[in-house]
């Protein structure tokens, strides 16, 4: 039985993956059919994702050295995107099972004890806490230090995310109340976000400026469809690292594939990971009978504020300069540029819609994402090798995702020094 064990669990994340969601679909009473079906289709999601990744980190591999070479820069490291990231914590089947299970008892302990009324079953989301929980079992070599991290990180998001629940509704309406946005950096960013506006109120003359952006013309957002981003993006940095114009297409098209094929293949996953989803809320609502809760939600729900696109989309060319003119940052943002949106939420909800503020915040949270992800960087990299993912010999990748993991990135930290 061992043999078999160890013989499945070389045999690397595309096959474990269904292993490990299939029997924790049985685990929350599941039938066979079912959490068999959505394991595979978890899995086929998976195999996606690492067959995009292959497109862009082939492409920019070759690309950042090239760029880097012709414009005298340090830029380095390879922005392989936030799906890429989700697939690289979700590659470690033992370590993925066991974390979950972690999570979703230590939640439990805190509801029976009433030190939280948020059910966290947004297992996909889960990947924030598992990636931040991997960083750390990679940098300590202790398995249940990542796992404690990872669980540590879970708590403190939700904890401060349904704290802020009021932040949310005042800003975006009554329909949002008992939910918790407390995925990735969003609550950390939140408490950041208010923190300046307070600053900004009580500086004479900046408190007096006050403006919001406009919707989006439909003629603008068609450049920020993650394709057209894509061959629009690839196309010019292939021109500026010298390529002939042939290479300068073929970049441009690999790189519009990768980045309409890389959410397609999320969502795969996700498919798979909503039926186990609903078969944990069912399991744990039977064991906690009469109580109100609030649910842990994506906060790719609250992006229908028209404001958090504009911004996004404003911000592409400004990361794009910051990573060129900070000192020490060795980062090339790509893959994650049409995301940006996601990390503007924070900023947009916490000004009040006063755009002046929400950009100077938005800027000094994008100048600590960079650095961020420099620093985190080769530890991601070791991470994505032992999950499976093919990375070229030498090259060092990131996302820039990682840098708004920000109260993840202090609890590793501290674990990592610790320990």
């Amino acid at each position: 039985m061992v043999n078999i064990v160890l013989t499945i669990l070389g045999m690397g994340a595309t096959v474990i993956m269904p292993f490990v969601f299939t029997i924790l679909g049985i685990v929350f009473g599941m039938k066979m059919k079912e959490a068999i079906r959505s394991g595979i289709t978890v899995g086929i999601g998976f195999t996606g994702i690492n067959l995009a990744l292959g497109l862009i980190s082939n492409n920019l591999g070759e690309i950042v050295p090239a760029l880097s070479e012709r414009w005298h820069l340090s830029l380095t490291i390879t922005d392989v995107g936030w799906p890429a990231a989700s697939g690289i914590a979700f590659g470690s089947g033992t370590f993925v099972a066991t974390s979950i299970l972690v999570y979703l008892t230590v939640n439990a302990i805190f509801l029976l004890l009433k030190w939280t009324h948020t059910l966290n079953l947004d297992i996909f989301n889960m990947w924030h806490f598992i990636l931040i929980g991997m960083l750390t079992y990679v940098a300590t070599d202790k398995y249940w230090i990542g796992i404690t991290a990872g669980t540590v990180m879970m708590m403190v998001n939700t904890i401060t995310a349904e704290r802020q629940e009021n932040v949310i509704c005042d800003f975006a309406g009554e329909q949002w109340r008992g939910l918790t946005f407390s995925t990735q950096g969003l609550p950390a960013q939140l408490y950041f976000s208010r923190g300046c506006n307070w600053v900004l109120d009580h500086i004479p003359g900046l408190n007096k400026i006050y403006f919001n952006l406009n919707e989006l013309p439909a003629s603008v957002s068609f450049f920020a469809e993650p394709a057209i981003l894509g061959l629009i993006l690839g196309c010019i940095i292939s021109t500026l690292a010298g390529y002939g114009w042939q290479d300068i297409i073929s970049v441009g098209m690999s790189m519009a594939a990768a980045m309409y094929l890389l959410p397609k293949m999320v969502g795969i996953m996700m498919e798979g990971l909503s039926t186990i989803t609903d078969a944990a809320r069912e399991f744990m609502a039977k064991r906690f009978s009469g109580r109100q809760f609030n649910l842990a939600m994506d906060y790719c729900m609250l992006m229908g504020e028209k404001e958090v696109i504009t911004m996004g989309l404003l911000f592409i060319p400004i990361v794009l300069l910051l990573a060129v003119i900070l000192p020490g940052n060795q980062f090339l943002p790509f893959t994650d540029l049409p995301s940006l949106a996601y990390w503007c939420i924070g900023p947009v909800y916490g000004c009040k819609h006063n755009s002046f503020r929400s950009i100077i915040v938005t800027l000094f949270s994008m100048i600590l994402a960079l650095y961020m992800v420099t620093n985190l960087a080769p530890l991601f990299t070791t991470a994505a090798i032992q999950s499976g993912f093919a990375v070229a010999s030498g090259q060092t990748v990131g996302g820039l995702c990682l840098g708004f993991e920000w109260f993840g990135y202090l609890i590793h930290k501290i674990f990592a020094f610790i320990f």
